[in-house]
């Protein structure tokens, strides 16, 4: 039986297809994925002083993808996730590490927002809820 999208994907004996919530919930996560990788490569590009373009050259792969893949806009093959990866002169797990115990280099833009959401003139519940999710995401402060 050959695959030829993701609803043919089968989850369980005799179940045979993805319904349609588990489906919906896979692309959505695909999307987190996506992100999540584009952000981890244009923080170790930033990190090494590349441009998109030079990073591509590296990579033998287009500037203009590159972005994209950053953006999170286009997904990345594991071929070509590879070769960002020797590029940039990191293991492939560094790239793809999603742990939550794992220090990130540069915030999140999730963590960016909240920083913003702190620092501006907010009620003292907005304040509250932003803390709350920084504990969290970081842990109880010691």
């Amino acid at each position: 039986m050959a695959l030829e999208s993701i609803a043919d994907l089968p989850i369980a004996p005799g179940s045979g297809r993805l319904s349609e919530a588990n489906r919906t919930m896979s692309e959505r996560a695909a999307k987190h994925v996506r992100k999540f990788l584009g952000q981890r490569v244009r923080t170790l590009r930033k990190q090494r002083g590349l441009s998109q373009e030079r990073l591509g050259d590296r990579a033998g792969l287009s500037g203009k993808f590159i972005g994209e893949v950053e953006r999170g806009e286009k997904s990345i093959s594991i071929d070509s996730l590879y070769r960002v990866s020797v590029a940039l002169e990191i293991p492939l797990r560094e790239l793809t590490d999603v742990r939550a115990d794992k220090p990130s280099a540069v915030p999140s833009q999730e963590a960016e927002k909240i920083f913003a959401l702190v620092t501006g003139r907010r009620q003292r519940e907005d304040i509250r809820k932003a803390y709350r999710v920084l504990q969290a995401i970081f842990g109880k402060a010691s």
